[in-house]
């Protein structure tokens, strides 16, 4: 019914004229397509709109050649919306997940609502002639850009001001702080930030954004936003302040950005300190410092008073650094490294940026060269594919893809395997079969596909060869047996292919005490469309299933059942495998057919129950006074069984068939009661 629906939503979405989509708003109770509302009271109420309002759905697109899959997928998504309440993924984000991209779902706004007061008016003016300058400066037919997603945030004014718009440079004339500016933009983008230190994470992780926003103010509104923000990040703890100048504000210097524009404002006493910062940088050389200053454009006097500060701190931590250095000589060899990278001054050319991070060849860098080079030389090409193939079908949520990433695999393994890299071939098998596993919640699409390619691997040809390799020698059954418990349900297919060919059943033969080890693994695949199995088929399946334990004895009762009496002996013999109460039920069953040809088969298969399930049985048949009268001589044989056996504790069964004893006019029921009064004298 649900393959049906999907196929006929599919044809009405091809039959849909003049349009190549189809787009709904979402509301509580219906769909509004084109101004007209669908559904309300209707199952399309019921299914459709209230699960999708329920999940936040703001519209949704359908292209009209949507195929099959993305339909059925949206479709077992929509119906998981209870679980999907509690996910930390949006119903949007759970269908690119699932590589749906014809199906395009738009998510409600949730918008932030930041409360900025009452501007005063000298604010006022400002916000009115920084957009009127912005307005002169951009072209009326200008495309619109966002920096963060349009209608995420709205602010909250006094109702007498005219403010129809606040943009988020507008933004940062009214607040008139950083620090909470950084935190406003934190909530436009949805980061949940608790604690007593929040401004400081926010400055931290938005620095980048404050500092564009403010290089768009005019330059001189600018300059004073600028040194507002320097304050701010002078008054962040030492550790964090350090961390955000390395990773941030002076690498930003050094290429020319506006997030180094902050430290024009710094004390010169900080500025020293901060510039030198850059000596803790694994790839800054000295020379870079100069580079710095070159790039704050320093006026001269501040410069001369600056340098000293900053030859101070660098002679304390060469003086440092000399001190640890024990190997004689060092000293000198790095006043000549110094020497062969000075820059002089007085020529016109500067090169100090470039010498600031030029490389060193020591021995340490010359010896990791000769490892990549001999890494590239022992690099397995046919392994480090099947890695990445591994890693593409991990991310890819499209199966189409993922099918063409497999077949390509398959290919690789093939090579594998004719150059008899059995333990490369069993490494890749156990990933792909973990992937399977990890997948099988989130992209169950993909799941199916890996699933589907390892059954297309453990081809009967391929089954074939594997049988020869396991008769070969011990090696070969060891390769064998741990590459077999690596695909482990992925040998059904191949191998029920083998059983029913009748030139390789021989071969077959050779494979089933692996699939009987294995019984655990492979059993839920094989009684899959167990009745339309051939003979040779439910005979090998019969047998595996013994192995597999309790929980099979239905299909096992089934195969009882069978035509073919090999099968159901074998059935029969997997059922006293088994050995529980329910495995026990059907061969009762047979043995009460005293006419079926299946008699002798289940009366054998009794004896090898377990001892107290082998009483139970005995006690249920022989307690039915109409089974013994009607098949006595079925019952003497039990009897004699359990003589021979030794069993005691049928007594109280069988002491009411003495009284059978002078039924002389049907000599079957003295001879029982004659055995009856052997067993009890015993």
């Amino acid at each position: 019914m649900c393959v049906d629906a999907v196929m006929a939503c599919h044809e009405a979405l091809k039959a849909v004229p003049h349009r190549d989509r189809i787009s709904a708003r979402v509301t509580p109770h219906d769909l509004i397509i084109d101004e007209i509302t669908i559904g309300t009271g209707s199952v399309i109420e019921h299914e459709i709109t209230r699960r999708l309002f329920r999940l936040r759905v703001a519209s949704i697109d359908i292209d009209r050649e949507v195929t099959p899959r993305h339909l059925t997928r949206f479709c077992v998504d929509l119906v998981e919306s209870d679980d999907l309440d509690a996910a930390d993924m949006t119903f949007a984000e759970r269908l690119t997940e699932h590589g749906v991209d014809s199906i395009i779902v738009e998510m409600m706004h949730q918008p932030a609502v930041m409360d900025v007061g009452v501007p005063p008016a000298p604010t006022r003016d400002l916000l009115e002639r920084e957009r009127q300058r912005r307005e002169e400066l951009t072209q009326p037919d200008a495309p619109v850009s966002y920096l963060y997603p349009p209608d995420k945030g709205w602010v909250r004014l006094d109702p007498a001001q005219r403010l129809d718009a606040v943009s988020l440079v507008d933004l940062v004339v009214l607040v008139n702080d950083p620090a909470d500016v950084a935190t406003m933009l934190m909530r436009l983008t949805g980061d949940d930030m608790s604690g007593p230190d929040v401004k400081e994470k926010a400055l931290e992780r938005k620095y980048s954004d404050i500092t564009m926003l403010c290089s768009a103010l005019d330059p001189r509104l600018a300059q004073v936003m600028f040194g507002k923000l320097a304050k701010a990040v002078l008054k962040l703890e030492p550790d964090r302040r350090n961390n955000l100048l390395q990773r941030t504000i002076l690498p930003g210097l050094l290429d020319g950005k506006a997030d180094g524009r902050v430290l024009h404002d710094f004390p010169d006493v900080d500025l020293a300190e901060s510039i030198c910062l850059l000596l803790d940088l694994e790839t800054a050389a000295p020379e870079v410092l100069s580079a710095a200053l070159n790039r704050l454009d320093l006026a001269p006097e501040r410069r001369a008073a600056l340098e000293p500060l900053i030859d101070e701190r660098q002679r304390a931590k060469q003086s440092g650094e000399t001190r640890d250095v024990n190997a004689m000589g060092a000293s000198t060899i790095e006043r000549h490294a110094r020497e062969l990278i000075r820059v002089d001054g007085t020529r016109g050319s500067n090169f100090s940026e470039f010498a600031a991070f030029d490389l060193s060849i020591d021995e340490h860098a010359t010896t990791m060269i000769a490892d990549v080079r001999d890494g590239i030389g022992v690099t397995d090409p046919l392994t480090t594919q099947l890695g990445c193939i591994t890693k593409l079908v991990r991310i890819e949520p499209n199966p189409a893809l993922v099918e063409t990433f497999l077949k390509k695999a398959l290919d690789l393994l093939g090579t594998l395997e004719r150059a008899e890299r059995w333990s490369d071939i069993i490494a890749c098998i156990e990933t792909f079969k973990t992937l399977c596993r990890e997948l099988a919640e989130r992209r169950p699409d993909v799941s199916e596909s890996i699933a589907r390619a390892l059954d297309d691997f453990c081809t009967p040809t391929r089954l074939l060869a594997l049988a020869e390799l396991h008769e070969r020698d011990a090696d070969g059954r060891s390769i064998v047996h741990d590459l077999a418990r690596a695909l482990g349900a992925a040998l059904v297919p191949g191998f029920m292919a083998l059983a029913d060919h009748t030139a390789h059943q021989g071969k077959a033969r050779a494979l089933t005490t692996l699939m009987c080890d294995l019984a655990p693994t492979v059993a839920p695949a094989l009684v899959i469309d167990l009745d339309s199995r051939s003979v040779a088929a439910a005979r090998v399946i019969a047998k595996v299933l013994g192995h597999a334990g309790v929980g099979y004895e239905t299909p096992l009762a089934r195969l009882v059942e069978h035509q073919d009496p090999q099968v159901a002996r074998e059935a029969l013999r997997s059922l006293a495998r088994i050995g529980s109460a329910a495995a026990a039920a059907p061969v009762a069953r047979q043995i009460r057919k005293v006419d079926d040809d299946k008699h002798a088969a289940a009366e054998d298969a009794m004896w090898h129950f377990p001892p107290n399930q082998t009483m139970a049985l005995l006690r249920d048949l022989l307690g039915s006074r109409d089974f013994v009268q009607r098949h006595p001589h079925t019952a003497m044989r039990l009897i004699d069984r359990a003589i021979q056996g030794k069993l005691q504790g049928l007594d109280d069964v069988l002491k009411p068939y003495e009284a059978f004893r002078v039924r002389f006019w049907k000599p079957s029921l003295v001879q029982l009661a004659r055995k009856v009064k052997e067993y009890r004298s015993r």
